[in-house]
Order: C-alpha cells, then sequence, then structure tokens
C-alpha cells in the first residue's frame, strides 16, 4: 500500500470517527437542564463527558445556532462568554467551570434547544454534541379573577360568571369549584387563549353558568364559587365569590313533619297530666 492510499483511508476513518463516533474517544455522558424556569431565574447547565485517551480542546454551549459559553482549558483565561440577540439570559463567569455554567435572568427567549459541544485536540480533532430543551414560563401578573356576580339573586336564576388569569406563558389553566365540588362539565362555558400581539402572553377565561338551584345552598342563604389556576407544577393560586340569595334556609318538609309531631306529643302529655291530676283530687274531696 502506498503512502497516498493510506493517508486517504487514515483521512475517511478519521471522518467516521469524528461522523458517527465508530471508535472510542472523547464523548458526551450527560447534559442537564434546570427546566422547566420562571422568567427572572436561574439555575445550572451541566455537560458531562468521558474523554477515552483524547484531551479535551474545547467545550462549548449554544442556544439553538448562538454560541453563548466556551471553555478552553490551554488558552487564558479558560472561560469566555458571547452576547446573543436580546439577551434571554446571563452567564455568572466567576461561577461556571469546564461545562458546568451558571445562568441567571432568563427570559422567554432562553425557551428552546441548548446544545453542549466538545472538542478533542490532535490527532483526532473529534467533535461531538447532545442537545437538551428547555422551558421558561411567564406567570401571570396576579390572582385568577372572578367577574359577573351580582349583589343578590333569586332562587332559580341563572349565575353567569368568567374566571380570567392575565398574561403568562403558556396560557393559565383554568378550575371551578362550586361548594368545595367540581362544577359540572356542562355548566363550562371555555374560551380560547387570547395572546397579546405586543408580548406574546397570553390571557385565559373560562366561564360559568349555572341554575340557582335550592339544593345548593346549605342551611343558608349562599353558595361559595372558586376558581383555581395553574401552570405545570409550578403555578397555583386562586379566588372565591360568594353568591347571594334573597331568599334564606328553610326547613325540609321532612323537617317540618318531625317537628310538629314533637309538638303534638308533647301537648297530649301536657292535657294528660292535667286531667289525672284532677281526677286525683275530685277523689280526695268526695
Amino acid at each position: 500500500m502506498d503512502v497516498k492510499c493510506y493517508k486517504y483511508i487514515l483521512t475517511l476513518l478519521i471522518v467516521a470517527v469524528n461522523t458517527y463516533g465508530l471508535v472510542g474517544g472523547l464523548h458526551i455522558t450527560n447534559v442537564n437542564l434546570p427546566t422547566p424556569l420562571a422568567v427572572g431565574e436561574g439555575g445550572w447547565l451541566e455537560c458531562d463527558w468521558a474523554d477515552d485517551g483524547d484531551k479535551i480542546y474545547a467545550l462549548k454551549w449554544y442556544l439553538g445556532l448562538d454560541e453563548f459559553y466556551r471553555w478552553t482549558p490551554a488558552e487564558t483565561p479558560p472561560v469566555k462568554t458571547f452576547s446573543m440577540s436580546g439577551n434571554p439570559l446571563a452567564v455568572d463567569v466567576d461561577a461556571s467551570h469546564r461545562g458546568r455554567v451558571r445562568i441567571q435572568g432568563v427570559t422567554l427567549g432562553a425557551a428552546g434547544v441548548f446544545r453542549c459541544e466538545v472538542s478533542a485536540e490532535a490527532p483526532s480533532f473529534h467533535t461531538e454534541s447532545q442537545v437538551a430543551n428547555m422551558v421558561v414560563v411567564d406567570l401571570p401578573d396576579g390572582k385568577p379573577i372572578i367577574t359577573g356576580v351580582q349583589e343578590s339573586y333569586q332562587m332559580h336564576d341563572n349565575v353567569n360568571l368568567n374566571c380570567t388569569s392575565f398574561h403568562s406563558q403558556p396560557a393559565a389553566e383554568l378550575t371551578f369549584y362550586i361548594n368545595g365540588g367540581p362544577a359540572d362539565p356542562s355548566w363550562l362555558v371555555r374560551y380560547t387563549p387570547h395572546e397579546d400581539p405586543t408580548t406574546g402572553l397570553e390571557t385565559s377565561m373560562l366561564g360559568l353558568k349555572f341554575p340557582l338551584w335550592p339544593r345548593l345552598f346549605r342551611r343558608g342563604s349562599t353558595v361559595t364559587v372558586k376558581c383555581t389556576a395553574s401552570i405545570l407544577n409550578m403555578y397555583f393560586d386562586s379566588s372565591e365569590a360568594v353568591i347571594q340569595s334573597d331568599m334564606p334556609y328553610h326547613a325540609s318538609i321532612m323537617e317540618g313533619r318531625a317537628a310538629a309531631a314533637t309538638d303534638s306529643i308533647s301537648t297530649r302529655s301536657k292535657v294528660l297530666s292535667v286531667l289525672i291530676s284532677t281526677l286525683l283530687l275530685l277523689a280526695v274531696l268526695h
């Protein structure tokens, strides 16, 4: 085999190793992201590798196609950072080292695909990368708000309410409860979240329409309605409203009958006691 042919085969092997990882060498063992994060929060990006005889030349972190962090152990300083359009995150240079990067102050622009890339020194020049996805959540401005409550209702009136959670990404999931239990699904009116064209934040709204039946009142003249808003496992909040009826609580028919029967027995006992006392008194006098 001549020298040119040998070099050609060697070149093909190097390309195959770098492209497909056919033989051992520098390779990534773990990529981990702090996901999900809320806007303004931070956490650690972690990229671990095994060298298997290769000496690492550089480790780089990308968000999408933009490189924002590089660690080159042979250079001084070893850590470099690069700005990105919109500044979706900040890197704490003092805390970051090797493949472990501390990020902070994330925005919605930090949501997406992160890529860790490691490169070996000569002679292999092997490069390998792995990706992971980050979710960033913009939490609502405040509690969900219940609207449409009137000062008072008559029995059998229709109650029409809306629950709204403002400005979040993604839209909050809303749920209605009546007297502590989930509202009947047939009473719910679902609306498509509204997206703000400027900020991209979404406002979610859920309607509730139900008849004010007597069975909803529990020994009183009020019905409690609660609305909860949640996003993933990061956010949960709620608000309550009280539905007031002009008609006070009345005892049931069975309760009325039971009370009447008790009064009747008591009256009969009193009359019988008086008759017996009168008969005894007459017997003594005669």
